[in-house]
């Protein structure tokens, strides 16, 4: 087995449930220079915990247990099986996320539950290297109809993997239905956005209903769409919406969701660049409620000064479609992005405009998306929310 020894001070995260050791962090590596098993030292030889050595990556090592056990199939049905018993306390539908990376303490897996079908994601080697023990011990235990891998996204530089989608197991169905706060969505696995629908805005879009129902809503704008879910939760609610996304296919299916919920005459597509239908929109035709959640939009920390002013300037540029004390919610998916930097963007953005943003709340990634303290980046979706005050 693999022998990786820390510098001097480095153990304390690693102690604490932190599951990186970063290649800077090593002192020194005894074993072969190849994927494999490790035990983990302190700089004064105390066992730190057991896991797997990637020489390729940055992230050197993943530290999967602090005890001296063995990390085979046994550790990973017991991870699995206490993710699994969460999620059903917490929903009565089997529509979540499972497995959700460092949160559920296997760093790298993601498994996204659409009733009887899973649809996987493997982030780097390690876990990659794992799929066969991975997909048995969750045929085992959750006795899937089928089971569908989407690993074909852009990683960093950091960690080089085999981008593959297909079929691992049984049979999947081209579009899958699924029930949240009461609506129905379909969800194709094969062509959609990473596992195909964003569980983890579950929380933010209950809460974006209730705004709309509470303080009568009655125009909604929902910017980069996707599938329509932000925008058929506030039709559903009262609100005649218009939802925008440059992808044809994803607005062919949100269109088919407002159908499903009987809500087509409620929610209107435009097919745009987003900044451009912000820019070329009749300002005078203001929105009681406008949802901005674009796609990452800072992968690296190097890019945050970039990504915040792209926040600043969409931010400016939606102001003039709120109407006095609308609603604005803002948000972001880029754990480098904070909520601190939202605030920032918000303050820039109203610079010299005589308009007030008035706190309403911040809502985070729904609990089937679990964030550790001990993991800072298990912490990634923030929204805010206020009303735009114009007098």
């Amino acid at each position: 087995m693999i022998v990786a020894r820390l510098k001097k001070g480095k153990e304390r995260m690693i102690l604490n449930g932190y599951p990186w050791v970063f290649r800077d962090e090593l002192l020194s590596i005894d074993g072969p220079q190849r994927l494999g098993e490790v035990n983990v030292f302190s700089y004064d030889y105390g066992f730190l915990g057991r896991g797997f050595y990637n020489p390729e990556s940055n992230r050197a090592v993943m530290v999967l247990t602090n005890r001296d056990e063995d990390i085979g199939k046994v550790l990973f049905k017991r991870r699995i099986m206490r993710a699994l018993r969460k999620r059903e306390a917490l929903y009565e539908l089997p529509y979540y996320r499972l497995i959700h990376g460092e949160g559920d303490k296997l760093p790298g897996l993601v498994v996204d539950r659409y009733g009887e079908i899973l649809v996987v994601q493997f982030r780097n080697r390690i876990v990659q290297s794992l799929k066969e023990t991975i997909i048995e011990t969750l045929v085992e235990e959750t006795s899937p109809a089928g089971i569908y891998e989407r690993s074909d996204f852009e990683m960093g530089v950091e960690d080089k993997i085999d981008r593959n989608t297909g079929l691992l197991y049984g049979e999947v169905p081209k579009r899958i239905e699924v029930i949240e706060n009461g609506l129905k969505f379909l969800v194709d696995i094969e062509k959609s956005q990473k596992t195909g629908f964003f569980f983890d805005q579950r929380e933010s879009r209950a809460f974006c209903s209730s705004l709309v129902k509470k303080l009568s809503l009655k125009k909604g704008l929902d910017l980069f769409s996707f599938t329509g879910a932000f925008g058929i939760n506030m039709a559903a609610a009262g609100a005649e919406v218009i939802c925008v996304d440059k992808s044809v296919e994803d607005l062919k299916l949100a269109k088919l969701n407002s159908e499903l919920n009987g809500l087509d005459k409620c929610v209107q597509f435009a097919q745009s660049d987003v900044i451009d239908f912000i820019g070329r929109f009749e300002k005078d035709d203001a929105f009681d409620i406008v949802v901005l959640d674009p796609p990452s939009l800072v992968k690296h920390r190097k890019e945050l000064s970039t990504g915040v002013g792209l926040f600043r300037d969409m931010i400016k540029g939606l102001l003039p479609l709120v109407r006095d004390r609308g609603v604005l919610g803002i948000c972001t998916c880029a754990y480098n992005i904070g909520l601190e930097h939202l605030v920032e963007a918000v303050r820039r953005s109203t610079e010299n405009s005589g308009i007030t943003f008035s706190h309403l709340a911040v809502t985070l990634q729904s609990p089937d998306h679990p964030w550790l303290m001990q993991v800072p980046e298990s912490l990634y979706l923030k929204c805010l929310w206020g009303t735009i005050e114009k007098e």
